[in-house]
């Protein structure tokens, strides 16, 4: 089972996916160069788009890339919605995706990430002070609080913020009174089992994080698949 990963962020995705769906999928072995994809007979490889609307036209270069390789399973192409609606976002990447033809071994999946990648940190529980002591974390709480409600749902707070960046925001003060190191060039310390495990358990318990659900379910189908054979 091969897939290739072309996701929006430069630094918190190509950090944290690999980890992540190592926990999904632990099979997989993950290939950090592209020659050594190619030629392998199973694992994943990531690339960055460079953020949005250049990872749209980094679709062109990967479409050829999984034609190249030719014994490519899954091609995901994983971005924000930011400010758009998932489904506009989602519709545009369609209409570049349908210029090129794939094999048909080929799965093509679209999974749009509902706000931003901060969004789903905020899911994990463990990671959000209950009794918060900074005043302006307090005023997060008390506008939106994620630990009760799902966290792709929150609004912006105020117009000092868009959602993406009121998102952030959040995810910053609350990891940092968590004493959970992050930072866009540095998140090891949410690029964990154990943090992918505590978004996975508030999915299974509740219907938040939708549009993060969909991967995670074509990742456990694809856990499946493997263990099946």
């Amino acid at each position: 089972m091969k897939l290739y990963l072309l996701v929006e962020g430069i630094s918190s995705e190509m950090q944290a996916y690999p980890v992540w769906l190592k926990y999904f999928v632990p099979a997989l072995t993950h290939h950090d160069g592209f020659e050594a994809f190619k030629s392998a007979d199973e694992g994943f490889h990531l690339i960055s788009g460079h953020g949005y609307p250049s990872i749209i036209t980094h679709i062109n270069n990967a479409a050829e890339d999984v034609n190249d390789i030719g014994d490519v399973d899954y091609f995901f192409v994983i971005l924000d919605c930011d400010e758009d609606e998932v489904d506009v976002r989602k519709a545009l990447v369609e209409d570049e995706l349908v210029k090129y033809a794939f094999p048909d071994r080929v799965n093509v999946e679209v999974i749009i990430q509902n706000r931003c990648f901060e969004s789903l940190l905020l899911a994990n529980r463990k990671a959000i002070p209950r009794q918060p002591t900074s005043k302006r974390l307090i005023d997060y709480v008390r506008y939106y609080d994620v630990v009760e409600n799902d966290p792709e749902a929150m609004g912006h707070f105020n117009e000092d913020f868009n959602h993406a960046q009121f998102h952030a925001e959040y995810a910053n003060k609350a990891l940092r009174e968590k004493r959970i190191r992050y930072t866009k060039s540095n998140c090891g310390d949410v690029a964990t089992n154990e943090y992918i495990q505590e978004i996975d358990k508030r999915i299974n318990d509740t219907n938040h994080l939708q549009s993060f659900e969909a991967f995670i379910k074509q990742l456990k189908t694809i856990h499946q698949k493997i263990n099946s054979k």
